[in-house]
């Protein structure tokens, strides 16, 4: 069986992590956008986070990411963001059945962007806001 997922622990990490970016931020300047990496984290320690404020999430693989968004469907305001190396043969799945993907991070080749275009395409999006179905 898998460890416990220690909530308290996560919430603490996230606050400690907040308050560093804040007061690393100029005054008057944007925020930073925090993207909790979850690689390797079982969905309850996103759900934790979840909990605890937290509503972007990177993975960098994308069948887990297609796990974990349907797993944790239940969560409101979830942003997914995938990090890893994209194979164009995978993005038509990521677009189309990643729900609350909100960007794709990493295209390095006109290939890759071509079928996340062709995936947005065939899941009836238009650009702009959330990328996933």
């Amino acid at each position: 069986p898998a460890p416990a997922v220690d909530a308290p622990a996560i919430a603490a990490n996230l606050a400690s992590i907040r308050a560093h970016i804040a007061s690393a931020t100029p005054p008057g300047a944007a925020h930073p956008t925090l993207i909790a990496v979850s690689k390797f984290q079982p969905a309850e320690a996103v759900r934790a986070a979840h909990e605890a404020g937290q509503r972007d999430f990177g993975e960098n693989y994308v069948q887990e990411l297609m796990g974990k968004a349907v797993e944790l469907g239940d969560l409101e305001g979830v942003r997914w963001h995938f990090i890893g190396a994209l194979q164009s043969n995978k993005a038509k799945g990521l677009v189309g059945k990643v729900p609350g993907l909100f960007a794709v991070h990493t295209v390095g080749r006109a290939k890759e962007a071509d079928a996340l275009d062709a995936g947005v395409a065939g899941a009836g999006r238009v650009g702009g806001g959330e990328l996933g179905g």
